[in-house]
């Protein structure tokens, strides 16, 4: 497309029973990604839920969807020691910006010059990625996550499930610098490439 993510891979049909029947990995790189950290982590979660008055971080590894208080979309959220990542659409993350310059006490940085995104969903994806352990999370709860190592940089596997509902996802949020080649592995496991419009 226009954004110079892959649109299709030939053919949208064949990615979507991949999607419905296999595995399937969508490079979702233009979704925002920040890390919020420091004290006032919390209250930054709180001024960009809709439901600001009972959200509140867990433990690290673990994770929420939330409603973003300014668009009503949805947004992935992955707890860490006195921080957490927040992972929003392509349209919701300049507003995201500017909600967390306004909370004091906590510091933002915008990842997506660092770290791609890729999201591998479908019913066999723990199947096919059980063996190399990025699948390990997804018989956790929604959000849960873990940081390993891939070509001696961090990896972080989050189960998600905002992908399409009652599909097994899971988000892969890796450096810039090794992306393609977790993407290679990825498929050479046996999962499809998929483009943006599945």
């Amino acid at each position: 497309g226009d954004d110079g993510f892959v649109l299709n891979f030939g053919s949208v049909e064949e990615e979507l029973r991949a999607i419905e029947s296999s595995a399937a990995v969508i490079d979702r790189s233009d979704w925002g990604i920040v890390r919020v950290n420091g004290p006032g982590a919390a209250a930054a979660l709180r001024a960009i839920a809709k439901s600001d008055d009972t959200v509140e971080l867990t433990s690290p590894g673990t994770g929420f969807e939330i409603e973003l208080k300014f668009d009503g979309r949805f947004a992935q959220i992955y707890a860490q020691n006195q921080a957490f990542l927040v992972i929003v659409p392509p349209s919701s993350t300049s507003r995201l910006l500017s909600e967390l310059a306004s909370v004091p006490e906590q510091q933002f940085m915008e990842l997506n010059d660092k770290c791609a995104l890729l999201t591998v969903v479908g019913p066999k994806t723990n199947d096919i990625l059980g063996p190399s352990g990025l699948a390990q999370v997804l018989s956790d709860p929604v959000g849960s996550h873990c940081v390993f190592g891939f070509e001696n940089r961090p990896v972080i596997a989050a189960r998600t499930a905002e992908y399409r509902d009652g599909v097994i996802g899971l988000n892969l949020i890796v450096d810039e610098g090794i992306a393609g080649q977790v993407w290679a592995t990825i498929t050479r496991a046996g999962v499809t490439p998929a483009g943006s419009e599945a």
